[in-house]
């Protein structure tokens, strides 16, 4: 029998403010898609062990390889500017 993907929960923050918070964001949608991560891998253009690395908040991954899965599983970074200070946060 077939392994099944458990969904992980989100983190829960306001910001990205870490490597670590990154791919715990990205583990969370990917097994929330209950995509394995060979197929998550495979979807968005990465070998397993690169997206396995961005999972454990690995610092040293390409930004290139890094934006192909936040791609690749549809996630979106945004900006936005301070209204307060209008300065971007």
């Amino acid at each position: 029998m077939p392994k099944r993907v458990k969904a992980t929960e989100a983190p829960n923050a306001s910001a990205i403010a870490s490597p670590e918070l990154l791919g715990q964001l990205i583990k969370a949608k990917r097994t929330g898609m209950k995509l394995k991560l060979r197929d998550c891998a495979a979807l968005c253009g990465v070998g397993i062990n690169t997206l396995s690395r961005l999972e454990r908040g690995n610092p040293n991954t390409t930004l290139a390889a890094t934006f192909s899965v936040l791609q690749g599983l549809g996630i979106q970074l945004t900006a936005k500017a301070d209204a307060s200070t209008e300065e971007w946060v």
